[in-house]
This record gives C-alpha cells, structure tokens and sequence, in this order.
C-alpha cells in the first residue's frame, strides 16, 4: 500500500501486455530492489487489479491469492505510463516564503492570466456558459472580484497553507499543494455569482443551479454521468447504460452544459 495521504495519491494508465492493454493503477513510492541483473533499475511500483502485466506481480494483500481482479503491485517501466494525475506537496520555510511573495489562499495556474486567487477548489458555470473559477483581485484581506477564470484555460490547482510542520527538519514553514485540472464540471449542484462586479467586493450567491452535462461523442451527444479525476475517467449514458471513457480524450470544448434554477 501507498504510504501517501489519499489527496497526494499519484495515478496514471498503464498500458501492459506489450500496449494491448489498458488500465488505471496507482504508483507507489516504493524503492525498487536491488538486483546482480539490474532488472528493476529505473521501474516504479504501480498497484492495480491483476493481470497488469508488470514484473513481479503479487497480490497487494500478503493473505490473498493472485487471481484476476485481485489488487496486485508490479514493476513497470515509467515509460509505459501516460495520463497521469500527479499531485504534489512541499514546505517551504517562512522565509523562502515571504521572499517569494507567498501568501495562504487557493490559486489556480493558468495559460495567458499566470497565478490567479480564486475563492475555493469548485469551479460553477459561468455566464457564458462556460465552466469558470471565481477569480479574486486585491489583497487577501480585502478582495476584490475579478472576471471570472475560465476551467479550461487551468493547468493545476494551488493550496498554499501557513503554519505546517515540516516532517523532515521540524521547522515551521508554509506548504504548496499543487493538484491537476481536468475542464469538466461534474453534473451537481452549484452557486451563481451574477451580482460579482469586476474591482467591488464580491457578493455573495445570488442563487443555485442544477447544472447537467452532455459530451459529444462520434456525432452523438451523451450525458454525463460523472467524473473520476484521479482515475482520469468520465462516466457517460451510452445505448442504455454508464460506460467510461478517458477524460483526457474529451476536448472542454466538446461538453455541453444545461443550468436550471435549483
């Protein structure tokens, strides 16, 4: 089992048995062992359900038998692996901080606007229809409201969080938890901001929505039903039942999104 916390957990798809097989594992951090042949140099652990078609399979649980579906851990080359969902954390101390101007907030990096203060980790629907984080201007004490940052224009999410004990040095510092985008909005419910005016305090929600999804698909259009980001997987109503497609393969621009009043 992984030793990360389950919002560090790192995923990716494998492609095994030779690329004609495909499945989402997590990687691990295990240090791969020592060998006089050198076959584990430079592989990484990976847990999935077996067969994977990684090097020395096991079952993941010591007590259970390896068979088909069974959680397993194997060795595989970093190269067969693709699609990842790679969060990330460090501590910075208060000084390397307050060089870098860092201040405790979310953020969101992003293509054309940089570093941009949002107001929470949950995008909405924006006026044009767009999915969109709720951009902030100003100082953290006194924000101001920001036009809107649109999903698909994110790369990652930043959580940066004061007064963290750094595990190795025992020092007080600041952390930086970074986590990947993918520009879908899920189907839920979600506030609207229409009183938000660019350079005031934002308002508060001037309501909520029921927003639902449709990706299309080979000229079809297919509700969604959800979506998985750490298993990059989006569930969707195909010929009468939820099928996965991978969420890397559907462009932002391909969802459809309907808002009725909640």
């Amino acid at each position: 089992m992984t030793t990360a916390p389950e919002a560090l957990r790192t995923f990716a798809t494998f492609d095994g048995h030779g690329g004609k097989v495909s499945k989402r594992v997590e990687v691990l951090d295990h240090m791969p062992p020592v060998s006089p042949d050198g076959r584990y140099d430079g592989l990484v652990a990976v847990r999935g359900e077996h067969p994977l078609g990684a090097l020395d399979e096991r079952a993941a649980d010591d007590s259970a038998e390896l068979a088909r579906g069974v959680a397993s851990i194997g060795w595989v080359d970093p190269a067969t692996l693709r699609d990842w969902y790679r969060p990330d954390r460090v501590v910075v101390s208060l000084l390397d901080a307050r060089r870098s101007g860092l201040e405790p907030g979310v953020f969101a990096d992003s293509r054309g606007r940089g570093r941009v203060r949002i107001d929470g980790r949950e995008a909405h629907l924006a006026a044009d229809g767009r999915p969109a984080f709720r951009a902030l201007a100003g100082t953290a004490d006194a924000p101001k409201a920001d036009v809107p940052l649109p999903m698909d224009q994110v790369v990652r999410l930043v959580v940066v969080s004061s007064g963290v004990t750094d595990t190795l040095t025992g020092a007080s510092g600041v952390e930086i938890v970074t986590t990947p985008v993918i520009p879908v909005l899920p189907p839920g419910a979600y506030p609207v901001y229409a009183d938000d005016v660019p350079g005031l305090p934002p308002r508060p929600a001037s309501g909520r929505v029921d927003v639902t999804a449709a990706v299309l698909l080979n000229g079809s259009m297919h509700r969604v039903d959800r979506l998985d980001e750490p298993a990059n997987t989006l569930w969707i109503e195909r010929g009468g039942r939820v099928v996965p497609v991978a969420a890397s393969d559907v462009g932002g621009d391909l969802v459809r999104y309907t808002a009725t009043p909640a």
